[in-house]
């Protein structure tokens, strides 16, 4: 098994102070953050582009207002804004 190291510098005073507050195995946490920045670091640079092309065009979300009252939600609504939510989260993550 290959051990690999680095080193860090006087700039990277934050990664040392996170690094040091983590509690247990910190080999395990690189290891998954390294899994991610390769698994989503092209889509995530992706979003970035698009939502850097839409802020240039000057598109603005438009938010409803709010309802005075808040609604009753019923359990049934619930697991389908769940399922909207995942769906396009996975929409997103696809791009």
């Amino acid at each position: 098994m290959k051990v690999y190291s680095f080193r860090t510098n006087k700039e990277d005073r934050d990664i040392e102070e996170f690094l040091e507050g983590l509690n247990g195995d910190r080999s395990q946490y690189i290891k998954n953050a390294l899994r991610f920045y390769r698994d989503f670091g092209v889509k995530i640079e992706k979003i970035e582009a698009i939502l850097e092309k839409l802020e240039q065009s000057g598109i603005k979300a438009q938010i409803p207002p709010q309802p005075v009252e808040p609604e009753l939600v019923t359990e049934s609504e619930t697991s389908n804004d769940e399922k909207i939510l995942l769906e396009s989260l996975e929409d997103i993550l696809s791009l």
